[in-house]
């Protein structure tokens, strides 16, 4: 009897070391805890990094997390909610990242982990292209009493305009595309917003003569958050952040995104 056993042990005992070997040899990210997918919580409403067209999510933000899905070998779930409702979705473990064009001061409010910057972003000036030389990079010359700027409410265009003790009149907007829109009727001289989302109206109506200032009026770095204390999650970001930078993948997913990026005077490593 004792010789049996001894003999079956002999037989199940390489069985089990092959299997042991093998657990060993799993792919890095395959043991990220958590859902299955990668949940990413994302707004459509900053064109170019994350907007709809044709009913259809897309945008900067959606190659990113794409790439990080990708990275940490899992399915994407693009979950899209308005911008307000995000950080609690991500504190209450409905998302796993927000990708979603936050700033680092947004982050750091909501108590948000945030990873590296991904790109330094910044308010830049959308004028007439006959006002360019004027008011598309001299923010002293957007304080003259005859200078109408346009911003949208509670945005950093607001604090910036507000910074500036203009002389002339600021109008409040509920959205850019009002404020875009105010520029083309001329009832604005200036519009002042990000610069992704400037620079993607300038090209979307170029024919109408707009154009953004090169030159950005402030320095507003980007980021995706994670929930506070998930350093697995915060690491393989920052660990995809820090290939695709090195590759040169991120500086050519930029320039493809947002139009007259090559000509900003801003990039991120500044």
């Amino acid at each position: 009897m004792h010789r049996f056993v001894r003999i079956l042990l002999l037989l199940i005992l390489p069985i089990v070391l092959a299997g042991c070997h093998r657990l060993k040899s799993a792919p890095m990210f395959i043991g990220i805890t958590g859902p299955a997918k990668l949940r990413v919580g994302i707004a459509t409403d900053t064109p170019p990094l994350a907007y709809k067209q044709d009913n259809t999510i897309t945008g900067l933000e959606t190659k990113f997390a794409a790439g990080l899905a990708r990275f940490t070998q899992k399915p994407l779930e693009l979950i899209e909610l308005p911008r307000q409702e995000l950080a609690p979705a991500l504190l209450k473990g409905k998302i796993d990242i927000i990708m979603a064009g936050l700033s680092a001061a947004d982050a750091q409010e909501q108590k948000l982990a945030a990873i590296m910057p991904y790109f330094v972003s910044g308010q830049v000036a959308l004028v007439h292209l006959d006002d360019y030389k004027q008011l598309g990079n001299d923010a002293d010359n957007l304080k003259a009493p005859e200078v109408r700027l346009g911003v949208v409410a509670a945005t950093p265009g607001e604090v910036f305009a507000k910074g500036l003790k203009s002389k002339g009149k600021i109008t409040r907007f509920v959205s850019a595309p009002e404020g875009v829109q105010a520029l083309i009727e001329d009832t604005i001289d200036v519009f002042v917003y990000d610069l992704p989302a400037n620079f993607y109206y300038a090209a979307l109506y170029v024919d109408q003569g707009l154009t953004p200032g090169t030159t950005p009026m402030t320095r507003d770095p980007l980021v995706w958050a994670v929930l506070p204390g998930n350093r697995t999650m915060l690491k393989a970001a920052n660990d995809y952040l820090a290939t695709i930078q090195q590759s040169g993948e991120l500086q050519a997913l930029i320039e493809r995104a947002i139009p007259f990026y090559q000509n900003t005077a801003y990039s991120p490593e500044k």
